[in-house]
């Protein structure tokens, strides 16, 4: 079964949604897309990913845990998505790859990175930043 969901979701919707899921496609169009709190979401559910390759996606997909396709080529997309339905194996591994990448995508992961970067940063008054 196949379901096509073009609207704008909140949280709570999207992440039932990806849970329920086998795998995400995102078949972005635009070439100005950069990021997707979708591919996001289902890299975080440890959920295969076929994805256009916007820069988010090639980042992190390219780390196993999905498969990259061409902008507006039905025979790409229809070919990975596929490989995911043929090879269980295959999407296994790229669920196990999302799992172990996800605890550093979690929001209070990012914030431990931004808290450690700032206390690392040289001690100055916001009057020597400002100057």
């Amino acid at each position: 079964m196949v379901s096509f969901d073009d609207r704008y979701i909140d949280t709570d919707e999207l992440q039932g949604i990806v849970a329920d899921a086998d795998f995400i496609l995102l078949p972005y169009d635009s070439r100005d897309q950069v990021t997707s709190g979708v591919l996001v979401e289902a890299v975080t559910a440890a959920k295969p990913v076929v994805s256009t390759g916007f820069p988010h996606a090639v980042e992190l997909l390219s780390r196993g845990m999905g498969l990259l396709v061409e902008r507006q080529s039905a025979s790409s997309i229809a070919a990975a998505v596929r490989r995911l339905i043929e090879d269980p194996q295959l999407a296994q591994r790229m669920s196990d790859d999302a799992r172990t990448a996800a605890k550093d995508l979690l929001w209070p992961a990012v914030a431990d990175r931004y808290r450690d970067l700032a206390e690392s940063l040289p001690n100055r008054s916001l009057e020597s930043v400002s100057a």
